[in-house]
């Protein structure tokens, strides 16, 4: 379900498929993970297919969790109907959403 690079310190996570509640629910745990030896990941939405709502809950609770370990969590290459749920949702101003991998690693 995902592929992670090292890209200077930052963590790349490639999501692919959907993202529902058990998928969802490994990802967090995964990425999570992660932040035992980096202080960013960036997750890219590009092979993501389909996020309901319970997917949705599960990236938000990544986000509590990150923010609470004082981590950064980024979100990058959604496709237009994933964006449009964060913006329908008023996440994609709590959330940093970049439209390329390379404004998010900045």
């Amino acid at each position: 379900m995902l592929e992670v690079q090292d890209k200077g310190g930052k963590k790349l996570v490639f999501v692919k498929g959907e993202i529902n509640a058990q998928t969802g629910s490994e990802l967090k745990k995964d990425v999570l993970a992660l932040f035992e030896s980096a202080d960013s990941a960036v997750l890219s939405f590009k092979g993501v297919v389909y996020m309901n709502s319970s997917g949705l809950r599960e990236i938000i609770d990544l986000l509590k969790s990150s923010n609470k370990a004082k981590k950064n969590l980024m979100l990058c290459e959604m496709s237009s109907d994933i964006r449009e749920m964060f913006t329908f949702t008023g996440l994609d101003k709590v959330f940093k959403i970049y439209d390329t991998q390379a404004q998010a690693l900045g």
